[in-house]
């Protein structure tokens, strides 16, 4: 496998170590980086601790910007591919091994994992209201349907890692498909199963919450005016129209 397993961590120190002995125990560890967003409760030291290959932001910079750290680096390391697995302890092996073999089979370009696919959330709660609010505008303009917008667990191939790079983004969900299929990505989801947190706090606290469906139109709507210059940072291929495998 010659792609890289990125893990954006901030302040996980209570979830680290599930998810730092889950994925040594099935991936090389040269196939892992870890990129701490600047935590301050000594979650960088956890992984240092391990051995493990890692990155930290000084300060925190972002959950967008963690992913394009791990982006540059795929590029950089020559990487055919990255995947984006939370550092909360939310996400499965399991699952992710799933988009890596969905990836092996069919090479799309971006593979997003979801939680509604062919089934209704278990609960109604705000959260999930807006996730399905987000996803039917993403559909809408994208031209593909998605069924969970806002989903951690994704793989992007190194073709157009580029395009993901120069994309506007609050936080590389919604934003990702749209470009990404707009600039001729073939684009697939894969059912998936998220964890409750067992520690911590998620990043979409009631402040973000407030700002965030603003935010992230604003950003579509970047992403909408400017994709074809974003097209010329595609290598090699052909291009289509975006696609849902």
């Amino acid at each position: 496998m010659n792609g890289l397993i990125a893990v954006p961590v901030h302040n996980e120190a209570g979830n680290l170590q599930r998810v730092i002995a889950g994925l040594r125990g099935r991936f090389p560890v040269e196939n892992l980086l870890f990129i701490d967003d600047g935590s301050s409760d000594g979650s960088h030291r956890q992984l240092e601790a391990a051995g493990l290959p890692y990155l930290r932001h000084p300060i925190n910079l972002g959950y967008e910007e963690t992913l394009r750290t791990a982006m540059q680096h795929a590029l950089a390391g020559g990487f055919d591919f990255v995947a984006f697995f939370d550092g909360d302890g939310q996400h499965r092996i399991e699952d992710l091994e799933k988009i890596l073999g969905s990836y092996q089979a069919e090479r799309c370009d971006l593979i997003v994992g979801s939680r509604y696919l062919d089934a209704e959330p278990a609960a109604r709660s705000l959260r999930s209201v807006g996730t399905r609010l987000l996803s039917g505008l993403t559909t809408l303009l994208a031209g593909i349907r998605v069924t969970d917008v806002t989903n951690g667990l994704k793989l992007i191939s190194r073709r157009f890692i580029p395009v993901a790079l120069k994309l506007p983004a609050e936080d590389m969900h919604a934003e990702l498909i749209v470009g990404l299929s707009r600039c001729g990505a073939r684009i697939r989801e894969q059912k998936i199963t998220v964890l409750p947190r067992e520690s911590g706090q998620s990043m979409y606290h009631l402040t973000k919450g407030l700002f965030y469906p603003a935010k992230t139109f604003l950003c579509l709507l970047g992403g909408l005016i400017f994709y074809r210059q974003l097209r010329s940072e595609l290598g090699p291929g052909p291009i289509r129209e975006g696609e849902i495998a």
